[in-house]
């Protein structure tokens, strides 16, 4: 069965193959600046001191991509391939190896619905709405946050590991930091392990202060004074109820909300509610970030998908071994995702009204 899902999840991917992204230049301008010695955080500060082209910023990841694409990028060179088709294929096998990961975590409690959870993956809200072409790269850091989380309890090596390798490539796994420290057997085996993968990661940029200052504000702090983009929660309430929101509250109260006051979710049920359950933890954290986040594109509603399909089944079988307590609430969280990026069709304008 899981074969053929797959095969229907790749034939999928593959009718949205041909176009390039907007953001296939930003990785190349980056990779090339990399290899001619320069450092690209510093065209990625100055994007971001450009408040009139909110669209336009430079490469503002850690290194993951820079690497990988970077990698591809010259072996294309080398052997006349199409470097987009290439890194495209490596964001497919992170996206297919998610949905292993998901049925190896599901079956164990549930088959049938693991590969439930397995279709509502591949054939997930983002890629059934199709505003776009196969252009996303958020399939990586996803895959690694999910291996990191099935290693939490058993493993604080690998544990840290891929956790490093998810933030190195998108940095939303730090919302779920302090669960990792809760959670792990040994929380300074866990952190040591971050900090030597981190480090190793990151020699590139560490050879003058001046370079790590400039690499720390580009890949990191410069997100914290994003405007408001996408089509945030908060501001379609603010927008369709008319409820003043964003327009009598700082941004960076919603910036701070959204990373902490998950931090702040996970400690309280986990101290206080004697919760357990690490995916219901996390779960608790990424809906933090999707309500408070001022910035919400199209592809932020995957990052947490595998994982709230995971923690539904846990609840479910915990409180019931009635299965439409685990279909039912997967169901309309897809289809809530569908209604929401189906609004982009029309949209409401958030910084040209």
């Amino acid at each position: 069965m899981l074969p053929i899902l797959l095969l229907l999840g790749l034939y999928n991917r593959l009718a949205d193959f041909g176009e390039l992204g907007k953001d296939s230049q930003t990785y190349v301008t980056a990779i090339t600046t990399f290899f001619e010695g320069g450092n690209p955080y510093e065209n990625t500060i100055k994007s971001y001191e450009n408040k009139d082209d909110i669209g336009g910023h430079g490469y503002a990841y850690f290194p993951g991509f820079l690497y990988l694409f970077g990698g591809l990028y010259m072996l294309a060179l080398k052997l006349g391939l199409d470097y987009d088709i290439l890194w495209k294929v490596s964001v497919l096998i992170f996206d297919l190896g998610t949905a292993v990961l998901l049925i190896k975590e599901l079956r164990k409690i549930d088959l049938t619905a693991a590969y439930f959870g397995v279709v509502v993956w591949l054939f997930n809200p983002y890629l059934t709405v199709r505003y776009t072409n196969y252009n996303l790269v958020d399939p990586i850091p996803i895959f690694f946050i999910i291996l990191a989380l099935q290693k939490l309890k058993k493993d604080d090596v690998l544990a840290g590991v891929f956790f490093t390798l998810s933030v190195i490539f998108k940095p939303f796994g730090l919302i779920f930091l302090p669960l990792f420290l809760l959670e792990s057997r040994n929380w300074r085996v866990f952190v040591l392990a971050c900090g030597i993968v981190f480090a190793a990661i990151s020699l590139p940029f560490l050879t003058s202060l001046a370079n790590l200052v400039t690499y720390l504000q580009g890949s990191l702090f410069v997100h914290s004074s994003r405007v408001l983009q996408g089509r945030p929660v908060l501001f379609y309430l603010s927008y369709y109820l008319k409820i003043e929101l964003f327009q009598v509250i700082p941004l960076a109260f919603y910036n701070f909300m959204a990373t902490y006051f998950g931090w702040f979710l996970i400690v309280t049920a986990y101290i206080l509610g004697k919760v357990r359950n690490k995916y219901f933890l996390a779960s608790l954290s990424a809906a933090n970030f999707l309500l408070f986040t001022p910035v919400l594109n199209r592809t932020y509603l995957l990052w947490f998908l595998p994982l709230f399909v995971i923690a539904f089944l846990y609840l479910a079988r915990r409180y019931s071994k009635k299965a439409l307590l685990y279909y039912i609430p997967v169901s309309v969280f897809w289809l809530t995702c569908f209604w929401y990026l189906n609004q982009w069709r029309d949209g409401f304008h958030v910084w040209h009204p």
